[in-house]
């Protein structure tokens, strides 16, 4: 699971504690916190509490696939919370161990052995030194991961097998030592203002010493002169001057030295695979202040062993244990520590006490001598701290009685179309159990634990041993029976059950080893192929058994090595096996023959050509345009997830004919299911723990199909979450008209409804005809035989309610608000956790970092007081006291003080869910509730009038609207200030780049939610805070100096632009690549600076982590392209983080935003975004160019005069062109397909434009469309089609608009009348004025008195403010001014027979009668007079103020005009 989905992972860790092979250890600089990496791959973070030597378990980071072979601190300065950890196959992470979230993954092709920090001189990062099975020596950027220079040899290169950096006393350089395994001593002379990126450095002295395969090298830090170098069979001190060997010690008997280092000058400690160390004492030719140094050793003096460092209770270890060893500088001197772990899981840490002289010399002389023993001082494990835990941390078959030692779990499978839960175990049975009841017995308080059929398993027996693999052929293709369940053991048989009467269907046994894995072919193999499964066995066999013939098809044996893969080429009907060896064996499934084995190039050719298709061919049921087939599909397979799938098919294309028979929806989430159930072992012989992934999305989208299904397009439209018929009004006018228009405009929405309500009735009497019904979560009662039976079909609905009531129950601040506490309980159907949530986070690359059960984030000296009734806390247990005190406290506070990353993703959780479920008419998570309250919604379709059980529904809801409210108020604003009050110090506030990048994510709840938790947050920091985020992330915004294209990007076509790419010359790509050089200048101006730094990159078009990168070019690899893309994502995130501050703050001058550098380069790189042209590199339709348009739309006061209004219109518009077919409104909460998420974002920003600057928007509209009409009139000349530019196209829209604004905003428009007339007309077309009147046509504009329309002549007159009359003669398609008043004219009218027109002007206290007169024969040109003019009452001052209240005519003859003024009194005056 990517990070581009919003996720929730619950981890369900069991009785038993995790293994851990230890195999690297490191403890951070600050003695915080300890890091230990394991041979599974798994990295566990431990906090260390120096004064109380307190070491709990934090957290465990799952991730690398191999064996963590070292671990290092990015940084070495203090506060430092970044690690780096690289596995045995090359893998690289940086992680923060804060939260465990992994910041960047990087696959090298060098494995390390070792890896080092360093700070170099003149360097503000640390740099990487890494060695291991490579000739040099790598220097990493430890947060890139990008290598930044090497170290490589000129003399004997070889492996590198130990090395050490050291800056002697008065130089400005770097000294690195290296030692090969061949016994090579390498020095190299560095300094970073000399290194070129990308090229090596040779070394500068090299030595052959006689230390052949060196594990460790250490210079003495407190006199950089003598060497420790350190081998498997001795230890040696050398001379750093000339690298003579000063002294030599052998291993003790049976042991293997691993490494060493100094304890003073004079010290040394070494330590073995034995799991013990040693201390000791130097012969005098080896201490630097001895007159004896450097001289030939005597026999008598020789190294003195005084110390062993050693467990209290020696064990054996199989696998040899992980040390280091670290001073920390003290005010005393130094204290030594010596941490070790070992392949029990345990850590141990020696403190180790100097030892004078004096005391050393009383050693020696007590008889016979023994050697004094460090105890350690700490001494922890995983499985201590599982053991100290009362009660145990819950598992998920925690609810099975009478096992009180019950078998380990072995194998899990989730099965989503039943809801429920597979476990294999030791014993051989298998366990099915409700998966949601089973969580929620296990985490929740609740009225659950007094059902006694709450979560009741099913049992399956019939192995003999454990049960290794299970697999259900159904939830990978649908051609398997759904009742099937495949499982394999450790007795070699394959047992077929069935799910729902849990029978034995069949047992296969023909291999001779215990089955490890269960695989299925895919769907392109031969019919009889397609009812096999295949397993993989411990004896190095592959079988082929039809489930369907029951006998086997194929057995495949004559492997010699254990077998790592089974690839297929069903195109030649060939199974192929990769084994350990690097063979391949290729297999005829049909025959059962071998076909040929293959070795070394061939083998890896064949496995990389291999095309499994495991995931089998496109479906092209999406792209059926008759809702009827999948109707169909769906009730021959009697599959409710399919009906539901055509019911809200067909009930989107009776829609309306403004669909067109297009989708748009976003089917990616249809299949996916709101939780996962994941096994976890961190080794093989352990038992499973459950991680829980609650997918968000997945959810929302569950929620809201099911309540859309549910409503009528009617109900939809009254929810204002469709906007059908005022775009099909709109549309409707925008197109030519034929005598029947008007009946047309009249009937379509009542047919559109009506043929939708037809629709869904005859769905829902055909899912009733087969028997489905929504309450089949019942068990079967056919058939009394005491067993426990599965029913066939879930309740999906059911299903979905308990997910999202287990996920907001565990996510809810219980604790913080009693009042609300109780609204939810009652209410909102939440319930209270039973224990502390191990909650899981999720991050790069699918990276997970999973929350310890033995860690509460509120130190146990921080807890505040028991709040328990007295009675209650007598009656429980003190163990069960202490559960529920931590519960309380955790999910109050400790919940909050996790980490920034889990609080973001989890109040993004809780904040979208509430709005879903607020939005959904006030739904509740009681699920009896919930089926009276579908119930009411369907039986208020037939019913009318206002009953009381409306009445009482109403009021019903009301109330559990404002407790939704209060629960997103909590969340979202009060959270902060409610944790601090409970006694909180630490509260750890949301990241704003993950909100910004999810400012405009697929779903429109989740979208929604980051918006309103970013705009919280950006106001809680107040203008000191947001002015740091500015100066963070305006070092990554782009700024574009070159003018921005000058044509409208065409977004509709993209695809066709994206499909042939035009191949480019290298000379064109050095052209192109200095050209953009050239264009794309990083230049920040805070207010005083400015920084100019080339930038080559245009901002990355996908905002999550997981997006695939496209190819390296010519020159590049593959971690250049890795780097680039994440300057490039870091420069997304800038230009929304820095939109959105500026949108919101950005018309306060002390935010940077006023008429300054940052506004601009803020505004042209949004324009960019908006304008830039199709291309690979940025597609037509992404998250970044939504966010683009939308953040226009919000800042356009504050960007206006950056921009070029209208080429950002234009845009808009061209976007928007289809909105008639492809939007609903912004309530409208399913995914949405690309283009039409990104024309409905288009169009509500287009309305926040114009609603933000009317006179703008109306005047760049007018002169578009004047430019439009001159060229209308030479487009045959000009050989142009019209039809297919963007004010054709968006005509719909931009009526839509300006229908908006003369609603919301008459005082603009009554300054812009003609401007605004002149747009109307350019959209309306004109044969709708011929037969009926513009008050008929467009209403909204005859609201004015400065419009009038005579039908009978087809003319128009505007009055403008400048006291001019727009003439519009619609016959002749043309526009006349007439100068008529010195002042505003306030109203116009025709008089009934069209002869005369009458002006007033409130300002000039003047009315006008004026005549057109025709030329001869109605030829010629028309001639406009003023016939007669009157002088008027002059209109108090407080009247022309008020634009409601404006003076009216009204004709009442053909030669008489009414002045009607807003008191009511009136003035006649004839022609």
């Amino acid at each position: 699971m990517g990070s581009l989905n919003l996720v929730v992972p619950v981890v369900l860790w069991g009785r038993e504690a995790p293994t851990h092979d230890i195999c690297s250890v490191l403890l951070t600089r600050d003695v915080k916190t300890v890091v230990t990496g394991t041979r599974d791959g798994q990295i566990c973070i431990w906090d260390f509490d120096p004064p109380s030597l307190k070491l709990t378990a934090r957290c465990l980071l799952v991730g690398h696939t191999s064996s963590v072979q070292c671990l290092a601190q990015a940084s070495l300065t203090p506060g430092s919370q970044y690690i780096i950890s690289s596995s045995e196959n090359g893998e690289m992470c940086t992680w923060d161990i804060r939260d465990g979230r992994c910041l960047e993954v990087f696959k090298s092709a060098n494995v390390h052995s070792s890896m080092i920090a360093y700070q170099m001189l003149n360097v503000p990062d640390s740099r990487l030194f890494c060695v291991g099975n490579y000739p040099e020596i790598l220097v990493y950027d430890p947060m890139t991961l990008e290598v930044l220079f090497s170290l490589s040899a000129r003399i004997e290169p070889d492996w590198i097998s130990a090395v050490h950096i050291l800056r002697p006393p008065r130089r400005n350089d770097e000294v690195v030592l290296g030692l090969t395994t061949s016994g090579w001593v390498k020095v190299w002379t560095v300094s970073e203002r000399e290194v070129r990126p990308g090229e090596a450095i040779y070394e500068h002295e090299s030595k052959m010493i006689r230390s052949l395969n060196a594990l460790s090298m250490v210079c003495c830090d407190y006199n950089q002169r003598t060497v420790l170098i350190v081998t498997q069979n001795d230890w040696q001190i050398y001379d750093a001057g000339d690298f003579s060997q000063l002294c030599k010690v052998s291993v003790p008997t049976g042991e293997r030295w691993m490494g060493g280092d100094f304890l003073t000058a004079d010290r040394v400690i070494l330590w073995t695979d034995f799991g013990q160390a040693y201390i000791y004492k130097l012969p005098t030719n080896c201490i630097v202040e001895s007159r004896a140094f450097h001289n030939k050793q005597h026999e008598g003096d020789q190294a003195f062993m005084y110390g062993i460092v050693k467990p209290q209770h020696l064990e054996h270890l199989v696998n040899a244990p992980a040390w280091q060893y670290i001073a920390i500088p003290v005010s005393s001197g130094a204290e030594k520590l010596l941490l070790r772990g070992d392949c029990e899981g345990q850590v141990m840490l020696w403190r180790l006490a100097d030892v004078t002289d004096h005391q050393l010399v009383q050693i020696q002389q007590v008889q016979p001598f023994r050697c004094i023993n460090f105890a350690p001082t700490v001494n922890h494990s995983l499985m201590k701290s599982w053991l100290a835990m009362n009660p145990s941390p819950v598992g998920v078959l925690d609810q099975l009685e009478g096992e009180k030692n019950p078998p380990r779990i072995t194998a899990s499978l989730f099965l989503p179309l039943q809801g429920r839960l597979a476990c294999g175990r030791e014993d051989g049975s298998i366990i099915l159990v409700p998966a949601t009841e089973t969580i929620m017995l296990h985490l929740l308080h609740g009225k659950h634990h007094h059902y006694h059929n709450w979560a009741q398993p099913m049992v399956l027996r019939g192995h003999q041993g454990r049960v290794n693999c299970l697999l259900y052929p159904h939830g990978e293709s649908n051609r398997y029976d759904m009742a099937h369940l495949v499982s394999g053991g450790i007795d070699f048989s394959i047992s077929v059950w069935d799910m729902y009467t849990g029978n034995l269907v069949h047992r296969f046994v023909v291999q001779a080893g215990p089955i490890v894995q269960l695989l299925v072919p895919p769907p392109t193999c031969t019919p009889r192929i397609q009812n096999c499964i295949c397993s993989v066995s411990e004896d190095h066999s592959v079988a082929l058994m039809s489930i369907k013939e029951r006998k086997l098809v194929l057995l495949a044996s004559q492997h010699l090595y254990p077998i790592v893969t089974v690839k297929w080429r069903p195109q030649h009907d060939f199974l192929i096996v990769s084994c350990q060896d690097g063979s391949v064996y290729i297999w005829q499934m049909e025959t059962g023959h071998l076909d040929r084995v293959l070795q070394g190039v061939q083998a890896e050719e064949v496995i990389s050509a291999c095309d499994e298709h495991s995931q089998g061919v496109s479906s092209t049921d999406a792209g059926l345009a008759n809702p009827a087939v999948h109707l169909f599909r769906g009730l021959r397979h009697r599959n409710l997830a399919a009906i539901r799938h055509a019911a809200q098919r067909g009930i989107q294309q009776v829609l309306g004919e403004q669909n067109n028979q297009q989708d748009i929806h976003d089917h990616s989430k249809l299949r996916t299911c709101p939780l996962m159930v994941q096994g976890l072992r961190t080794h093989k012989q352990d038992a499973n723990s459950h991680v829980l992934f609650f997918d968000i999305e997945a959810l929302i989208v569950q929620l809201l199909s099911d309540e859309y299904a549910l409503m009528s397009p009617g109900t939809l439209e009254a929810n204002e979450l469709i906007q059908s018929s005022q775009y099909q009004r709109m549309n409707v006018l925008t197109h030519p008209a034929s005598p029947e228009g008007a009946k047309k405009i009249a009937g379509i929405l009542s047919k559109v409804k009506e043929s939708a309500e037809n629709v869904q009735t005859l769905i829902q009497s055909k899912v009733e005809s087969v028997g489905i019904r929504p309450t089949s979560l019942t068990p079967d009662k056919e058939g009394n035989d005491g067993r426990v039976h599965i029913s066939r079909h879930l309740d999906i609905t059911a299903q979905t309610l308990q997910i999202g009531q287990v996920l907001m129950s565990l996510l809810h601040s219980w604790g913080l608000d009693t009042s609300l506490d109780t609204t939810c309980e009652n209410i909102l159907g939440l319930l209270k956790p039973r224990v502390p949530v191990s909650f899981g986070l999720l991050s790069k690359s699918g990276y997970m970092s999973l929350v310890m059960p033995t860690w509460h984030p509120v130190p146990h000296n921080q807890m505040p007081p028991i709040n328990l009734p007295p009675e209650l806390e007598e009656e429980l247990p003190p163990e069960m006291v202490q559960l529920e005190h931590l519960t309380q406290v955790f999910t109050s506070r400790g919940h909050w003080e996790i980490s920034s990353a889990m609080t973001t993703h989890h109040l993004l959780t809780l904040v979208s869910l509430a709005n879903t479920l607020q939005d959904m008419n006030a739904a509740t998570l009681i699920p009896e509730q919930e089926r009276r309250r579908k119930n009411h919604m369907q039986s208020s379709k037939s019913s009318q009038g206002n009953n009381p059980q409306e009445v009482e529904f109403a009021q019903q809801q009301v109330v559990i609207k404002q407790g939704w409210s209060r629960l997103t108020a909590l969340h979202t604003v009060l959270l902060p200030g409610q944790v601090a009050q409970s006694g909180s110090t630490s509260f750890t506030p949301p990241m704003v780049e993950i909100l910004a990048r999810r400012w405009q994510d697929r779903c429109q709840e989740v979208r929604e939610a980051a918006q309103a938790l970013l705009k919280t947050e950006l106001s809680r920091m107040g203008a000191e805070g947001r002015k740091v985020l500015v100066e963070e992330w305006s070092a990554h915004l782009p700024s574009y100096t070159d003018p921005l294209p000058t044509t409208v990007p065409t977004y509709n076509n993209h695809h066709e632009a994206m499909q042939s790419p035009k191949p480019e010359h290298n000379s064109t790509k050095q052209q192109n690549s200095s050209s953009h050089n050239n264009q794309t200048v990083n230049n920040v101006g805070n207010g005083s600076h400015t920084i100019v730094s080339e930038r080559p990159m245009e901002p990355h078009p996908h905002l999550d982590e997981e997006h695939e990168e496209e190819e390296p070019m010519d020159g590049e690899s593959h971690r250049d392209v890795v780097a680039q893309s994440e300057g490039r994502r870091k420069q997304a995130t800038a230009i929304i983080l820095l939109g959105v501050i500026g949108a919101y703050h950005g018309q306060d001058s002390q935010e940077g935003f006023g008429l300054g550098q940052l506004a601009m380069q803020t505004s042209k790189a949004l324009a960019y975004l908006l304008l830039a042209p199709v291309s690979s590199k940025m597609p037509g339709h992404t998250p970044l160019r939504r966010a683009a348009m939308d953040l226009i739309g919000r800042g356009f006061p504050v960007w206006e005069p950056y921009l070029d209004v209208a080429k950002v219109l234009l845009a808009l518009l061209d976007l928007c062109a289809d909105t008639d077919r492809l939007a609903p409104s912004m309530k409208y909460g399913l995914p949405l397909i690309p283009e039409a998420d990104s024309c409905r974002t288009a169009s509500n920003a287009l309305t926040c434009i114009a609603e933000a600057r009317p006179p703008a928007f109306i005047t760049t509209m007018a002169r578009e469309v004047a430019r439009f009409n001159t060229l209308q009139q030479n487009a045959q000349s000009l050989q142009m089609n019209l039809h297919n530019s963007v004010l054709y196209r968006a005509k719909t829209e931009i009526l839509r608009i300006m229908d908006y604004l003369i609603q919301h905003k008459r005082v603009f428009i009554m300054d812009l009348m003609v401007e605004v007339t002149d747009i109307v007309l350019h959209c309306v077309d004109p044969g709708h004025l011929k037969s009926r009147g513009l008050n008929e046509v467009f209403p909204a504009i005859c609201g004015f008195p400065q419009v009038s329309h005579c039908p009978h002549t087809r003319r128009i007159a505007t009055g403008a403010k400048n006291g001019s009359i727009a003439m519009y003669e619609l016959r002749a398609s043309k526009c006349q001014m007439i100068p008529a008043h010195q002042e505003p004219v306030t109203a116009v009218s025709f008089s009934p027979d069209g002869k005369y027109l009458t002006s007033y002007s409130m300002m000039e206290s003047k009315l006008s009668f004026w005549q057109t007169s025709a030329g001869m024969f109605g030829l010629g040109t028309s001639q406009t007079k003023c016939t007669k003019s009157y002088s008027t009452i002059p209109v108090p001052e407080i009247v022309r103020m008020n634009p409601q209240r404006l003076p009216k005519l009204v004709w009442v003859s053909n030669r008489t005009v009414v002045l009607m003024m807003a008191d009511g009194t009136e003035h006649r005056f004839n022609a």
